[in-house]
């Protein structure tokens, strides 16, 4: 009787210790995604800058190439900040089956879901995790859009003998 009771101990601290090892790689991966977030705005203002260093429109070529890169960066950061948000929500759902197994009272949870109706309220809005990966999305829009306007200005230039096309 008394070893069974030693080996569901040792399960249980297994488990809390899981819990924790979740809660710090949980930690870790939101770091990871407003790193993610950070370094594409960076990254698109960099860009933006390329753009326009003389103050004014540059030629044809170099908006075309600065525009594919962005496009490229915002693709790229799209699928990187969805994969860190999957492994966030999958983390999430790891740690609330270790709460469940644990028996931890949901008024003590980590678990978002747990108190989602108070915490939307005090959000006013949309959340992070759903605004980071839309703003990516933009970032393609908006650097298809200039690719699209280069590409014209440059057939248009070209079409018509202005100077300006490259």
């Amino acid at each position: 009787m008394k070893s069974h009771s030693i080996e569901q101990q040792n399960g249980i601290n297994t488990l809390q210790h899981q819990l924790a090892n979740i809660n710090s790689l949980r930690s870790s991966q939101d770091q990871v995604l407003w790193n993610i977030c950070g370094i594409f705005w960076a990254a698109n203002a960099i860009l933006l800058v390329a753009l326009f260093t003389s103050g004014d429109f540059p030629n044809n070529i170099v908006g075309i190439v600065i525009s594919l890169v962005g496009l490229a960066f915002s693709l790229t950061w799209h699928k990187l900040q969805n994969r860190a948000l999957g492994n966030v929500i999958r983390l999430e759902k790891i740690r609330k089956r270790l709460e469940d197994k644990l028996k931890i009272d949901p008024i003590y949870s980590a678990d978002s879901e747990v108190d989602s109706c108070e915490f939307k309220k005090l959000l006013k809005g949309k959340s992070a995790r759903e605004i980071m990966p839309k703003c990516c999305l933009g970032g393609a829009v908006f650097w298809s859009i200039a690719l699209l306007f280069f590409i014209l200005r440059l057939i248009i230039c070209n079409t018509f003998g202005f100077e300006s096309g490259l």
